[in-house]
């Protein structure tokens, strides 16, 4: 659950909108112009045990239907302290806390390398980015039950993070954001043995775009693709600068590890004689592959920047905290 704030209000997002998040790499543009749309809602998608959002099937001004992902709100505080523990300097503003850490921006931030790079057919389709209005907002809460969800922006009461949508005092005035996905039905199976090389291979592609996924479950596969990327952190990432090296390797083995304990999992359940692991996985987890090229920090992100002295700029002198010597 986040942490209470009494920092001030966060920045609203901007009117026209734009993509998303508004710092030096890969963004996710808007899914209408105005970033609003006419949503029918169908039905829940979503486990009890979702942490970050509501995912429903929905129609999006009549057509359809999508996966529409709507996101929870984090602190800055709560994001510092859960992932920000983990970089050597303090980042300058809390908002850069959110563009890099908070589940919404870490999915636009995948999403818009994957279009970058013309990748996309490595993970079940975005379309863009929505903004829900309030009165969306209190029917998502009203349909799965809770009659109060969120005080309205001018209800003077307090907004302590206790509430449908974890709404701190810190993001009053902010709409929830939500991703528009493919809709894809895969008969309840994250994947089939068919799928399972691919597994691995696909890991691998993402890291060479720069993409440490960091969340390897088979709740976030549909028929053989990642549904999922709340955790990911991609290039560019201050925690692929500001932490050490073992810090950055250790997460790539564990992520290797995720998918072996997955796949051993599903071997079992699913009664596969005879599984053996995709080439190359285990060696991985075990730190005895020293290929480079899936070390995700590698990649050359200044390329697709406008101003890359700029972004330079930007990474060297305004993303982390100015210590005095």
């Amino acid at each position: 659950m986040p942490r209470v704030s009494t920092n001030p209000l966060l920045p609203v997002p901007s009117n026209p909108p734009l993509p998303l998040p508004q710092v030096p790499g890969p963004k996710l543009e808007p899914f209408t112009p105005t970033a609003h749309a006419d949503i029918e809602f169908l039905k829940y998608l979503g486990r009890d045990e979702d942490k970050d959002s509501y995912v429903w099937k929905v129609n999006i001004n009549g057509n359809g239907p999508y996966a529409l992902k709507m996101f929870k709100f984090n602190t800055w505080e709560y994001l510092g302290q859960c992932y920000g523990r983990w970089l050597s300097k303090r980042l300058a503003k809390p908002q850069f806390y959110a563009d890099y850490f908070d589940p919404f921006n870490c999915e636009c931030r995948v999403y818009g390398r994957l279009k970058q790079e013309q990748r996309e057919d490595l993970a079940v389709r975005s379309h863009g980015y929505l903004l829900l209005s309030s009165e969306q907002a209190h029917q998502v809460a009203n349909l799965m039950g809770r009659s109060r969800d969120d005080p309205d922006d001018d209800d003077p009461a307090t907004l302590y993070g206790h509430n449908f949508w974890d709404r701190d005092e810190q993001h009053r005035g902010h709409p929830v954001k939500a991703i528009v996905k493919e809709f894809v039905s895969d008969g309840g199976e994250g994947f089939n043995k068919t799928q399972v090389a691919k597994l691995w291979d696909d890991l691998k592609e993402f890291r060479k775009l720069g993409i440490l996924v960091r969340d390897i479950t088979i709740h976030n596969y549909i028929g053989g693709k990642l549904i999922d990327f709340s955790r990911a952190w991609t290039v560019y990432h201050p925690l692929f600068d500001w932490t050490t090296d073992s810090h950055v390797t250790d997460h790539l083995e564990m992520e290797a590890q995720d998918l072996i304990d997955l796949l051993y999992t599903w071997a079992r359940v699913t009664d596969q004689s005879g599984f053996k692991l995709p080439k190359g996985l285990k060696e991985h987890s075990m730190g005895e592959d020293e290929s480079k090229d899936l070390n995700p920090g590698l990649y050359n992100w200044r390329k697709w920047e406008a101003d890359q002295e700029a972004a330079q700029i930007f990474v060297d002198k305004t993303l982390v905290e100015k210590v005095d010597e």
